[in-house]
Formats: C-alpha cells, structure tokens, sequence
C-alpha cells in the first residue's frame, strides 16, 4: 500500500536522483488528516469553530488512513462529502436508476448527511451516537 510505495519513491529517488514533490494537504487531505483532531483543515471542513472563520472544501479529499469500506463510507457521509443516493449505492442499481430516471434520482445537489460517531469529524452534532474509538470524546 502507502508505504510499501513510499519505500520504493525513497530508494528509487536515492539511486537515480528522481525529485518527488507531494500535493499540498490543505487542499488533498486524506484519512491521515481526518483521524487528527488537532488538523485545522478538516475543522474547517466541518465548521469547527478552531477551524478559523473561513469554511474550506479540498479539491480532493481521499479516506485512505481508514479500517475498511464499510468506515470509509461513514466517513464521509458524516463529513457532509457524501451525495449518492441510497437507493443507488448496492451493485448495478444506481446505472439502471439513472438510465430510466436520469442522474437526479441517485445524485443529491446537497450532501447526504448521516451521524455515526460522535468521535469523528462531523458537519453537523453527532452527540447522540457512540464512539468508534476507545475513549472517543465528542468533536
């Protein structure tokens, strides 16, 4: 994965004099960033009060960092970067959907937003629900 790569930029940059540059993290985070409670961008993206006055979305904004699937989704539903449609995330449902109905009925304009950690960045309160992490407090 990440690392594996990483190592192999690393080695192949020592021998061969290869220059890397890496994508500015306030406008690519990743799951890396998310996991971090003291990460001013992702306050930002939720509306954080410590995230400043000014509400950031990155360009892209990748979940790697994270367990499995089934986390990365709730993740970002949560995150308020969720916009397809239930109805359209299982198997080939979401193409026939919108071949018959066109591409609103499994794409919402506003984000589809959905708490289920009260210790994961949220952009709006997920007090109520319970912690992922062992301990978690409520962001």
């Amino acid at each position: 994965h990440q690392q594996a790569l990483t190592a192999l930029l690393a080695e192949h940059s020592s021998l061969t004099g290869l220059r890397v540059k890496t994508l500015d993290t306030h406008e690519f985070p990743g799951g890396w960033n998310y996991h971090r409670r003291s990460n001013k961008t992702i306050k930002q993206m939720v509306g954080h009060p410590q995230g400043g006055n000014e509400k950031h979305m990155p360009t892209i904004f990748h979940m790697s960092w994270t367990a499995n699937k089934d986390d990365k989704l709730k993740y970002l539903k949560q995150l308020g970067s969720w916009n397809l449609k239930e109805q359209c995330e299982e198997g080939t449902n979401g193409a026939k959907i919108m071949e018959d109905d066109g591409q609103s009925a499994c794409c919402s304009i506003e984000p589809l937003v959905t708490c289920f950690y009260r210790d994961k960045p949220s952009i709006k309160p997920c007090k109520e629900s319970k912690p992922i992490d062992k301990g978690g407090r409520s962001w």
